[in-house]
């Protein structure tokens, strides 16, 4: 089964709190961290990630849409922040960043835009543990999945050795859900389709529907 991970963006910013306890047996919890550089967007800062994981005994990872993920990834580990994914596209030593998050016990992810192609990273396959692939992009329409995703998904399995897991992120609805899990995705992040007024039983409808379609 893949698993689904909430995203901290798509909660109630007002009350981060209710939102965290609306996610009962869920385990584990996503940040997008975007600086307004690298991203037009700014979500959290460190001292909401530390708010947050003091309140919560969930398990983090974070993706950094910044342009210096250097800066991020010994604050964040510090939090007790357990796998990082930084952009190929913001760096040009990536291989330094993610020996760094492994040297502080983390797991070591690579994160490409649509503009990235997946070999790139090929240089760094000893140096990761997932690739996290972007399904949407900023583009005026509220960040839609981009169907396209799929074959980038699918070209990723074929290339990457089995250990490195592959996660997605972006738009993803109930309808593209069992798409991006077929074409080879094992870890989903999840924003609006999971942030319903029940998230716990969401999640779950969510699952059984996969485990139906994987049965048919």
């Amino acid at each position: 089964m893949p698993e689904f991970i909430p995203s901290m963006a798509s909660a109630n910013q007002l009350n981060l709190k209710k939102s965290l306890d609306s996610l009962g047996k869920i385990k584990k919890i996503h940040f997008d961290i975007e600086d307004g550089n690298f991203i037009d967007n700014i979500t959290f800062g460190l001292r909401t990630v530390r708010d947050v994981l003091n309140y919560t005994d969930r398990e983090a990872d974070a993706h950094l849409m910044v342009t210096t993920p250097g800066q991020y990834i010994d604050d964040l580990m510090a939090l007790g922040v357990k796998a990082i994914a930084f952009h190929v596209e913001s760096g040009i030593f990536p291989a330094a960043h993610l020996h760094r998050i492994r040297q502080l016990g983390g797991r070591a992810g690579l994160a490409l835009n649509f503009m990235a192609p997946v070999s790139a990273l090929l240089p760094y396959l000893k140096d990761m543990d997932y690739v996290l692939l972007m399904t949407s992009e900023p583009d005026g329409r509220g960040q839609e999945f981009n169907p396209w995703a799929l074959e980038k998904i699918a070209e990723a399995r074929r290339l990457l050795p089995e250990r490195i897991s592959i996660v997605v992120d972006g738009g993803i609805t109930e309808y593209w859900l069992p798409r991006v899990v077929a074409a080879g995705a094992d870890t989903v992040i999840l924003g609006r389709t999971l942030w319903v007024e029940d998230p716990e039983a969401q999640y779950d409808r969510l699952q059984r529907m996969i485990k139906d379609t994987e049965g048919e």
